[in-house]
């Protein structure tokens, strides 16, 4: 039965983990895996989601299945901390994670019966192309990013829009963009939302890192520009990132309809299109969240912890960009991105040799987790950096 089944094709961070474990040396970096990590190279759980755990435990009087569509008040929550505000022309549904609620968007999409494109920014989450693709969805893709002068190509993601067809959609980062961290500006994502409305253009947004930029509403800014003028926005959003619960798999799609009644409708699909996939979401992250958002002091507590690992991420990036050697290199451009990824000039083959001669593990695509680093190695990684990279890699631009 199984004999013609494809091998899989193994992606980046899978062959960077098998590299890392069978690298014995004791001074092996891995800069690979995608969650934020202490300068102890752990990723804790939070104080804050430990005693929401604790109330949870002596208040929980049952472990009976969600609804479909999730948790009511972690939804509405969700949304004010996304949004900062509910409307009746919303629908939500609580989602198995970030990569969950993307799965709903992409049903979402392919339920409705359109032909539309999905526009896609390259490079992008390595798992954004193969979902849309097993959707079965059609996609579209441009650069997004120079790598020569480490900044978006806005130029031609708005020339994308205006090529556009009324209808398509455009895969969005809402901040922190993963794999550069490289995002837009206020002035952008204004220029963006106005040639959106103008084509007729609906934004799918893929929102795994509020906080981790410049803070949670700084981080929606460009999201709630997009909801605030767009008859129609579908947000996938995370808690793996933002409150550390990447096991609990919690997330949240989130859609802006034109009216009411259309949001009546796609609440209805989106607990049908539950019941399909997977009948009803993990209820422990969910309630966690909840209980953390619902309570002012917790609330403040996480606010507290989020900036701590966000002052890290940010501190580490301006050591590594201002650094003497850094500066040689020209990479002071770190210090302009935000986030927990940056993505390096660098072949494929100067990623193997920064594993192979300096146990600095990171995918061949030149993009690094920089949490991975600590103040007392980032000078080993500048360093190693400066001695493999001898090969020019073209603007995409």
């Amino acid at each position: 039965m199984f004999n013609r089944l494809p091998k899989a094709k193994l992606d980046a961070l899978v062959r960077v983990g098998q590299r890392l474990r069978a690298d014995n040396r004791p001074e092996k970096l891995d800069l690979g895996v995608g969650v934020y990590r202490d300068a102890e190279g752990l990723t804790p759980v939070l104080g804050v989601v430990k005693i929401a755990e604790q109330e949870l435990n002596n208040v929980q009087t049952s472990k009976s299945y969600l609804p479909p569509d999730g948790d009511p008040d972690f939804i509405k929550m969700m949304i004010d901390l996304v949004l900062s505000k509910n409307a009746p022309e919303l629908a939500a549904a609580q989602a198995p994670g970030g990569t969950g609620a993307f799965h709903q968007a992409l049903a979402l999409i392919k339920a409705t019966g359109k032909n539309a494109r999905i526009w896609v920014g390259t490079p992008t989450w390595p798992n954004h192309i193969p979902m849309i693709d097993h959707s079965g969805l059609r996609y579209q893709t441009y650069a997004y990013y120079d790598i020569g002068t480490q900044s978006p190509c806005f130029e031609i993601l708005v020339n994308a829009m205006e090529r556009a067809d009324r209808g398509d959609l455009f895969l969005l980062h809402g901040c922190c963009h993963n794999p550069t961290g490289s995002d837009l500006s206020r002035e952008q994502w204004s220029e963006v939302a106005d040639v959106m409305q103008k084509k007729g253009l609906i934004a799918l947004i893929d929102f795994a890192y509020q906080g981790f930029g410049l803070g949670c509403d700084e981080d929606a800014l460009g999201v709630r520009l997009l909801a605030a003028l767009l008859p129609h926005v579908i947000i996938a959003a995370s808690c793996s990132k933002s409150f550390s619960l990447y096991q609990e798999r919690t997330g949240i799609i989130i859609v802006k309809c034109e009216t009411a009644a259309e949001a009546e409708r796609v609440q209805s699909a989106l607990q049908s299109l539950a019941r399909l996939n997977y009948s009803n979401p993990p209820g422990h992250g969910a309630a966690i969240v909840r209980t953390i958002l619902a309570n002012p002091t917790l609330h403040a507590q996480w606010l507290s912890e989020l900036a701590s690992m966000r002052d890290r991420v940010t501190g580490i990036r301006n050591q590594l960009g201002m650094m003497e050697n850094a500066a040689e290199q020209d990479l002071q451009w770190l210090v302009k991105g935000n986030g927990l990824f940056a993505t390096f000039e660098m072949t494929p083959a100067q990623c193997e040799r920064m594993g192979s001669e300096f146990a600095i593990h990171m995918p061949d695509t030149g993009r690094i987790n920089i949490a991975g680093l600590t103040q007392e190695n980032v000078e080993r990684f500048a360093m190693a950096l400066k001695s493999v990279k001898e090969v020019h890699v073209e603007n995409a631009c």
